[in-house]
């Protein structure tokens, strides 16, 4: 639930954020009834990536494979959402001036109405993509909790959304960024730490030897009942956000970890950049 939540978020304001920077450039430059169109392209995209989300839903529930299509979706998502982060880094502060020379130049072609429906479905119809990409590993684990989880992410980043617009705008996006990007970090190393071990559970049942790579690191005593444990409240929590486990295989813990590390210094190296 907390991943779906912090994903959703992330992406659901930043859909919204480059909409309502458009709406807003729109609004100040006296075009203000050219929002619908792009608001029209947003329900759309909208549309589009619920349908991808239920379909993949119903593809992993049809499967008897389902430990090798978590294995599978975990090791899509984390190179996309590393990408995604980094991108962020490097455009994000930015981006204002980019949406608005965008808008501009489709305002000098003629084609303002149409390239604004498809700026607002390729916007927003990105995020969605993205968010059922990330959360699709964590959907599997828990169906309930992570719908829930993006349903909380979205009201939040519709809020924040909101407040920016109604506040003209200002907000420091790079710290915003920059923070959310160090969260996201952790949330992509924990699935990728779990796609490892899905990963081993498949090759476990196949008859497969892992050899060393399956090997226990460690295994703490904590049963089911408590709330430490990753099916519990705080052991979800602590599973999503910094990649807890009772259990912990030796790949698990190379994967996860080295991929912890890698990731802080691309990030603090990206935000010290110019």
């Amino acid at each position: 639930m907390y991943g779906a939540a912090l994903i959703s978020f992330r992406e659901g304001f930043e859909a919204l954020l480059i909409l309502a920077i458009v709406a807003s450039y729109l609004k100040r430059t006296g075009r203000g009834a050219l929002v619908k169109h792009v608001l029209l392209g947003g329900v759309a995209a909208i549309i589009a990536g619920l349908t991808l989300g239920v379909l993949s839903y119903s593809v992993y529930e049809a499967s008897v494979e389902k430990e090798l299509i978590e294995a599978v979706g975990a090791f899509v998502a984390v190179p996309v959402l590393t990408s995604v982060i980094y991108w962020m880094a490097r455009k994000g502060p930015r981006i204002r001036e980019e949406l608005e020379t965008r808008v501009e130049r489709l305002s000098v072609s003629g084609k303002t109405a149409l390239g604004l429906l498809a700026l607002g479905f390729i916007v927003v119809v990105r995020e969605a993509v993205e968010t059922v990409l990330f959360v699709t590993p964590l959907l599997f684990r828990n169906p309930l909790g992570t719908v829930m989880g993006i349903a909380l992410g979205l009201a939040a980043s519709a809020m924040l959304a909101y407040a920016v617009f109604r506040a003209g705008m200002r907000i420091n996006l790079r710290n915003f960024f920059y923070i959310t990007s160090i969260l996201l970090v952790f949330v992509a190393s924990g699935i990728l730490g779990y796609g490892v071990h899905e990963a081993l559970e498949w090759a476990e049942e196949e008859g497969i030897n892992v050899g060393v790579l399956g090997l226990r690191v460690y295994s703490l005593p904590v049963p089911e009942s408590s709330l430490l444990h990753e099916g519990n409240m705080l052991g979800s929590l602590l599973a999503v956000m910094l990649g807890y486990t009772t259990e912990m295989e030796l790949a698990r813990l190379v994967a996860q970890t080295g991929y912890l590390v890698i990731g802080l210094i691309l990030v603090a190296r990206a935000y010290r950049e110019p």
